[in-house]
């Protein structure tokens, strides 16, 4: 039968050579919308490395005077403020819905802030992330310990470190490092943790924690980097910010800092991903999807529809000399697969280049940030057996229908329209 159906793709080679160009076309675009997908729905389902179900994050505002003294204040004046700081995360711990409560600098996630340095371990130099955390920090966002006593770190020359998804820290395993060069200075790592993510869109990058000890003046400057977050028990979360609000507002309130807000870490990551555009231009894509498969199996059925009209005569002559309607319509959809093989070798060898010459970004369209994750083989063979499945399954259902319309003709009457 095979080799049939080759002799009747080149009989009808003229018309094919069109349904080809079309096949080519259409498996490029869905080829494009298949990797974005799979990359940042794979992205996304991998863990983040945190949990932060009942996290809030505690936003304290300063009045002008405290800015004065932040800014231009004597060494006294700013001790004085710290002092205040930590009298406030003191009370913030005594709140009795409150199970962990941590102040960190550039640190919680889906935060715009980002800080980062130069560290260097066997010759090897790399710019990492830098966050500067309270110990508490890790239980307030429940990140797991690898390996140290980090409840009991102290020394704020001691650092803590995450890898990537893998726990690497520069191509080595995290709980294997035992100091790191920074300035001239060897760290002591006092501990690993589990690998993060700035959020689920993000790759998981190796992290360095720097601890943020009482004595720290940069603790003073409550004014955009540094954060307040606290993990509330679960049977209290329920109306949490209304009540810690009201309960709080006096406690807190203690010059020249007062409560200005407090914020679910849930709704701070809605607000992190609709500014970072993940949000639209995943919704962006999939609308794209959806368009273009509608539209595919709009062309597939037109296309086919006027191919099997063309052919009565042919399937006429068929089910006379004795091919059952069954038959007919499985060489149909035999070729049509065919077809789209053909199709596919040629739009994936098109698609390969497209992608390595990065035509896409050139000229706007959201393309895949993959990072130090570069694109292997597997990932080819991934889009190109999605993007085939998906082509061929609409075309199949496409075929379906006007190829069996067409075999249920009297044999009689499509020989008389010939």
């Amino acid at each position: 039968m095979i080799r049939q159906i080759f002799k009747i793709i080149w009989t009808e080679r003229r018309i094919n050579i069109w349904i080809l160009f079309e096949l080519i076309l259409v498996f490029c675009i869905l080829w494009f919308c298949v990797d974005y997908i799979y990359f940042f729905t794979k992205r996304y389902l991998e863990p983040t490395g945190y949990n932060i179900e009942h996290v809030y994050s505690v936003n304290l505002g300063i009045k002008e005077e405290g800015n004065v003294i932040i800014n231009n204040g004597s060494d006294a004046q700013k001790d004085s403020l710290l002092n205040t700081v930590w009298t406030i995360m003191d009370r913030i711990k005594t709140y009795p819905d409150v199970k962990y409560a941590s102040l960190a600098f550039d640190a919680i996630p889906y935060s715009g802030n980002y800080r980062n340095n130069s560290f260097t371990i066997d010759s090897v130099a790399e710019y990492i992330q830098i966050k500067t955390v309270a110990p508490d920090f890790f239980y307030v966002f429940d990140i797991n310990i690898l390996q140290g006593n980090i409840p009991e770190w102290n020394n704020p020359d001691d650092i803590v470190i995450s890898g990537t998804r893998d726990n690497m820290f520069l191509k080595k395993d995290v709980r294997q490092i035992k100091t790191l060069d920074f300035e001239g200075e060897k760290k002591k790592v006092i501990g690993a943790v589990e690998s993060s993510k700035r959020s689920e869109f993000n790759n998981s990058d190796p992290i360095i924690y720097i601890l943020l000890p009482r004595n720290n003046v940069e603790a003073i400057n409550m004014e955009g980097y540094s954060q307040i977050c606290v993990r509330v028990k679960a049977e209290a979360d329920k109306n949490f910010i209304e009540r810690f609000t009201k309960d709080m507002q006096n406690q807190i309130a203690v010059d020249p800092y007062f409560l200005s807000s407090v914020t679910s870490i849930d709704d701070i990551r809605k607000d992190y991903i609709k500014w970072t555009g993940y949000d639209s231009n995943f919704k962006s894509i999939f609308s794209i999807s959806a368009f273009l498969l509608i539209n595919i199996f709009l062309a597939v059925v037109g296309t086919f529809w006027f191919r099997t009209q063309t052919r009565r005569s042919e399937i006429g002559l068929r089910i006379a000399l004795g091919s059952s309607r069954v038959n007919v319509q499985t060489i149909f959809i035999i070729e049509t697969i065919l077809l789209i093989f053909f199709a596919s070798i040629i739009a994936t060898i098109i698609s390969v280049n497209v992608a390595l010459a990065d035509v896409l970004k050139d000229i706007g369209i959201p393309v895949v940030e993959r990072g130090e994750d570069e694109i292997r083989l597997g990932q080819y063979l991934i889009n190109y057996c999605i993007t085939f499945f998906i082509l061929v399954t609409i075309s199949i259902i496409a075929v379906w229908y006007p190829s069996r319309k067409a075999s249920n003709i009297q044999p009689a009457e499509a020989l008389k329209d010939e």
